[in-house]
């Protein structure tokens, strides 16, 4: 069986205050020895990860209702739905997810990835589709499905479970008290608590808050809100607010208490809000103010794991599906794996074998499940362009020195010179795909904007000396030369003059490879966006010739443009792109859109008026 096997670094500080350890070499010269004199006592703790082959279950790529459930002796089932009526069916894994028995009818045709494996034995599945109790206010009950630990298809049996959330109310798209996203958690004295989110009486926007059985999930009362924010606390970020909802949360080794949340609402293409993080030291009771994801990760179905190694684990979707860990208990994220890096796009869609229009092809949901296998294990389900699978992947911690490497490369032109004093960047990681080009003829499904082409990528970031990330100048060979560089994740961007700046996603391990650059030809543009009083908008969308971008938190949008020059550029900005949809803030600013010579697109400020 072959396994794919990624080094990935884990560092406990954030990647940022790490970036000062990014040495300089004093004249930029190129170096032939690649590990520096770096003493052995210095070390860094790595994450060995290893994604093992994929099954797969169907030929769907396009779905949103697979899932996993695991029991307490570490037996998985994927459930997922099968064309060509989409009945879902399941499969078991007593190995961890590397092989799987017979498909077998699932005893819930439809239902969200909430479940738990009790530690007393059994496996609880929710059907996430609960109701009001006629003439009992405030009460709801959903459908439970009870199997036993290695989910024999003859061990299911359903009973009705019941919920008081007093305060609910029906809101914009969650009518009942909203239980689509888990697991279910255990707590050491045996309570169990539900994420769960939904409005509450007064509420504007999405609340999230947990649910705490003491009865063996036969009754559950609200304990406590995890997040009601009503205004965004960050409005400089693109996409449309929607408040908190989807959390999913893990028990810490520390005893505390972790949550992420989704922020964002529309389904426009980048057009995202990141995931949120917060904490309890309580048990739930009482939560941190949530903030963003660091590197943003974007954006919704979130399910987090605590491994028993101490390794936090978070899969997430849209656009894709990817894994990424944190060693600090979820305040930075680090060694993204991604099974997927699709776009939402339907109409891409091709009939699939087994049934035609039940949709396959290069379109993903962005909604996978992920269960803990195991002490150090994990089984992640979703889709990728050939359909519904199911991948097993081991975690392990490893410490290794020197914990330094040199970072180096050469700087050439289209046809292999050298670019000298050109400037070289070592900036934080990042992983949001925040730019693209668009397709002006084809709008999207929900026909408000033009569709993707291709999948987004790295938006630019130009070099800026107020940030201080280290810089260095190529030498006259169009060498370059970091001298000790930090493992861990980073953005090179690369600029010089007369040539269209390049910049990349870079992992720097314990065999250091050469990151060298072509240049193509061309420039960079930077321009800021204001409102009428002269103040910057961040998050605005910029497109330019096609190609969208945001602006930063100082209003600047930034483009890189290679030869063959446009004499001119159309140009339209939107203060965000749900400015479509009826309530947004956005609304009040109109549209900008003209053509302007490329020679004069950065002389003033664009205005946006309301």
């Amino acid at each position: 069986m072959r396994h794919y096997r990624l080094w990935a670094t884990g560092i406990t500080l954030c990647i940022t205050a790490c970036l000062p350890g990014c040495s300089r070499d004093p004249d930029g010269a190129a170096a032939p020895p690649i590990r520096d004199r770096t003493p052995p006592a210095e070390e860094i703790e790595l994450l060995k990860i290893t994604v093992g082959e994929p099954t797969k279950l169907t030929s769907m790529s396009h779905q949103n209702t697979s899932e996993l459930i695991v029991s307490r002796t570490g037996v998985v089932a994927a459930l997922y739905p099968k064309p060509p009526k989409e009945v879902k069916m399941y499969r078991v894994s007593k190995d961890g997810g590397y092989t799987w028995g017979e498909e077998i009818d699932s005893p819930a045709n439809w239902s969200g990835a909430m479940s738990i494996g009790l530690s007393s034995g059994g496996v609880l599945k929710f059907r996430t589709d609960n109701v009001p109790i006629d003439g009992e206010p405030g009460w709801y009950e959903d459908t439970v499905y009870e199997g036993d630990d290695n989910f024999d298809s003859d061990s299911w049996k359903t009973w009705t479970t019941r919920m008081y959330v007093s305060d609910h109310a029906p809101g914009f798209d969650v009518l009942n008290p909203g239980m689509s996203k888990g697991p279910v958690i255990e707590l050491p004295g045996g309570e169990l608590l539900m994420p769960m989110y939904g409005q509450f009486k007064g509420d504007i926007q999405h609340r999230s808050y947990v649910a705490r059985s003491t009865d063996r999930a036969r009754t559950w009362h609200y304990y406590a809100t995890i997040d009601y924010t009503p205004e965004d606390p960050n409005p400089e970020l693109p996409g449309q607010y929607v408040g908190a909802c989807e959390p999913s949360i893990t028990l810490l080794p520390n005893g505390e208490l972790l949550a992420v949340l989704r922020k964002q609402l529309a389904h426009f293409p980048g057009e995202y809000k990141p995931l949120y993080v917060c904490w309890s030291d309580d048990l739930g009771k009482t939560w941190t103010t949530p903030t963003p994801t660091m590197p943003h990760l974007m954006c919704i179905q979130p399910t987090v794991f605590a491994l028993d190694n101490g390794v936090v684990a978070l899969e997430y979707g849209r656009p894709g599906c990817h894994v990424a860990f944190s060693l600090d208990n979820g305040r930075t994220w680090q060694n993204r794996v991604s099974f997927s890096k699709f776009v939402t796009d339907p109409s891409k869609l091709e009939p699939t074998p087994e049934a035609p229009g039940t949709g396959s092809g290069p379109s993903v949901t962005g909604q996978f499940d992920m269960v803990k296998v195991g002490k150090n294990g994990l089984v992640v389900i979703g889709n990728d362009e050939e359909g519904t699978k199911v991948w097993p992947i081991t975690v392990e911690r490893v410490r290794v020195s020197p914990a330094r490497m040199t970072l180096q490369g050469r700087i050439l032109d289209q046809k292999g010179n050298p670019v000298a004093g050109a400037a070289v960047e070592c900036g934080p990681n990042r992983y949001a795909l925040d730019s693209w080009l668009e397709d002006p003829d084809t709008m999207d499904h929900f026909g408000r904007r033009p569709t993707t082409v291709g999948i987004p990528v790295l938006g630019y970031r130009p070099i800026n000396k107020a940030n201080d990330y280290p810089t260095v100048q190529t030498d006259g060979e169009g060498h370059y030369r970091f001298a000790s560089v930090k493992l861990g994740e980073y953005v090179l961007t690369v600029e010089a003059d007369d040539y269209a700046p390049q910049y990349r996603h870079i992992k720097v391990g314990p065999e250091a490879k050469a990151q060298d650059f072509s240049m193509k030809a061309g420039r960079k543009v930077s321009k800021r966006v204001e409102d009428a009083e002269g103040i910057p908008i961040a998050g605005a969308c910029v497109v330019l010739n096609n190609w969208h971008s945001h602006t930063d938190a100082d209003g600047f949008f930034h483009w890189s443009v290679a030869a063959v020059l446009p004499k001119t550029v159309a140009y339209r900005i939107d203060k965000r792109y749900s400015a479509g949809i009826p309530g947004s803030t956005a609304m009040r600013y109109r549209t900008l859109k003209d053509t302007v010579p490329l020679s004069q697109i950065d002389e003033h400020p664009f205005t946006l008026h309301e």
